[in-house]
């Protein structure tokens, strides 16, 4: 009785604790539970960026909205620079990260590789009629532009449309989405909001702090059409957030209104950053620990399962892992670029059998970059199998003798997922 009484007080300490914490400590505290962790190394990265995040105060704005909105002629106009290929068809998967800097475009691959392109090419990488379905691999696009908008010290992200042909683009859009501090929602007059304008809000709300709903095309109607559209606007989003939306009323053609939403941005920049960062980053942490504690449950259930059933998994990473290792034999070039596939390769190859994350950093391959020798390169493949198989081991293929090992991992697993999810409750309790 005593001991139960013993761990109820420590438990209110714990949580009394947390409370008290500023959402950088528990981000940090959260960092360091899950970093020894090998089961939950993906969360762990995530986590770690979103601490980086706010110590640089690093604060992204990602203007979304369905296709044909007028995104990326809006996105010219906040930064007062043409920077975005405007056109009828949609752009891939790729979406564009503007930064303040000197002007300079870098195409970063999915594999890895970074290139540096003229502006006036871009559209050969991120329009969908030159690279059909993303042909070519791209990940993203990071510009640097001499915008007055960007000094404030923010990233601004043109995220591919929702609601096109192409699903993969509202897949990337809600990604990124997920990334973002605040967020312009682009409507526009020549549509009613429809379902799926309001099916992705709904489904991304719970990951931005800030919202500014943003009304395009508003040079084609009258006054009185667009006060109509703005209040009908209004009761559909008050019925989805709950509050009261504020609109703001742009036209991208003419510029009309821009200077409004871009004025009411920097406003809360100067005067509230931190509290935008504190608050987006508590919601995305929210979801980070919810997948945290799913790869949890799954290693743990991975500990008692079957071992028949294990062996026939084990045996399927093992062919991957020889063919891996062949085929580095039978390379004879581009060695970096062949080690960031075999990185991707294994990933999907647990996340497919074991239903599991398996973390990779890939390597960012900038033109002049020292090329691997072959050995480095072979050495470095063989240490990524090696690794892998001895992960694999660790965490799934435990035998019976090893029966107090099996039983202390899974003590340590069920530990840290208690750790984890009260910090998680502490963010909710609190309204996020």
């Amino acid at each position: 009785m005593f001991y139960n009484y013993g761990r109820r007080y420590l438990r209110f300490m714990l949580e009394k604790t947390l409370k008290s914490m500023s959402i950088y400590e528990r981000t940090a505290r959260l960092c360091r539970l899950l970093e020894k962790e090998e089961a939950v190394s993906g969360e762990y990265a995530r986590a770690e960026i979103l601490k980086k995040k706010l110590e640089r105060k690093d604060m992204t704005v990602a203007v979304i909205g369905q296709f044909k909105r007028g995104k990326s002629a809006l996105a010219n106009r906040i930064l007062d620079e043409a920077v975005m290929p405007v056109g009828i068809v949609p752009i891939t998967s790729a979406v564009t990260k503007v930064k303040a800097g000197e002007k300079r475009t870098e195409v970063h691959y999915e594999n890895g590789k970074v290139e540096e392109v003229a502006p006036e090419d871009l559209h050969f990488y991120i329009s969908e009629q030159e690279n059909k379905n993303n042909e070519l691999g791209i990940k993203e696009v990071v510009m640097h532009a001499p915008s007055k908008f960007l000094s404030e010290g923010l990233t601004f992200v043109d995220t591919p449309g929702v609601g096109s042909f192409h699903k993969n683009n509202t897949e990337v859009a809600y990604d990124n989405m997920k990334e973002s501090d605040a967020v312009i929602f682009l409507l526009s007059v020549d549509s009613p909001i429809n379902q799926i304008e309001i099916d992705f809000l709904k489904s991304t709300r719970d990951f931005a702090a800030k919202f500014y709903f943003a009304v395009n095309k508003i040079d084609s109607v009258s006054r009185e059409e667009l006060s109509v559209y703005l209040e009908y606007c209004k009761t559909v989003l008050g019925q989805i957030t709950g509050e009261t939306a504020e609109m703001f009323p742009v036209s991208a053609k003419t510029g009309e209104g821009v200077e409004e939403l871009k004025d009411a941005i920097i406003k809360d920049l100067r005067l509230k950053p931190q509290e935008i960062m504190e608050e987006s980053t508590a919601m995305k942490l929210v979801d980070l620990i919810d997948d945290a504690i799913e790869q949890l449950n799954f290693y743990w259930k991975a500990m008692n399962m079957e071992y028949g059933e294990l062996d026939v998994r084990f045996e399927e990473i093992e062919k991957t892992l020889d063919s891996i290792k062949k085929r580095a034999e039978d390379c004879a070039g581009g060695y970096n670029l062949f080690l960031n596939e075999f990185k991707r390769e294994l990933s999907a190859k647990v996340r497919g059998l074991f239903g599991m994350e398996y973390h990779y950093d890939i390597d960012l391959l900038k033109i002049g970059l020292t090329e691997l020798g072959r050995e480095e390169f072979l050495l470095r493949t063989e240490e990524l199998c090696d690794d892998l198989a001895k992960t694999l081991n660790r965490i799934l293929l435990y035998r019976e003798e090893n029966a107090y090992t099996v039983c202390r991992r899974i003590n340590a697993i069920n530990r840290l997922t208690r750790e984890i999810r009260r910090i998680r409750d502490s963010l909710r309790k609190e309204g996020r």
